[in-house]
């Protein structure tokens, strides 16, 4: 199966290479960026195997990065990666604007 990131999704892993580099350089943010990619290419091979998303039906959440970051997605005829987020930051509430709407 094909996985697509949204351009949200470009702008998170864009951001979060950003911080990564300010805080510990071009080899960290690689690092990093690389391993969340990495996991979330794994979809291709097995798209249901996150849990869905309790707080918007349809989409799924993905723990990578040893539980740093969430990927949220949904799966058509394809894997398409709507939101990546730092695990930590307050969960989604339905009155706020959904980041991947």
């Amino acid at each position: 199966m094909r996985v697509e990131l949204s351009d949200r999704a470009r702008l998170d892993l864009e951001n979060i290479g950003e911080h990564y580099t300010d805080v510990g350089g071009h080899a960290l943010a690689r690092r990093m960026i690389g391993g969340i990619k990495k996991e979330v290419l794994a979809l291709a091979e097995n798209p249901n195997i996150a849990p869905a998303y309790e707080m918007a039906p349809g989409l799924r959440r993905l723990v990578v990065a040893k539980g740093a970051f969430l990927v949220f997605y949904r799966v058509t005829s394809r894997v398409e990666v709507v939101h990546v987020r730092r695990a930590e930051r307050e969960p989604y509430h339905a009155e706020e604007p959904a980041p991947w709407n």
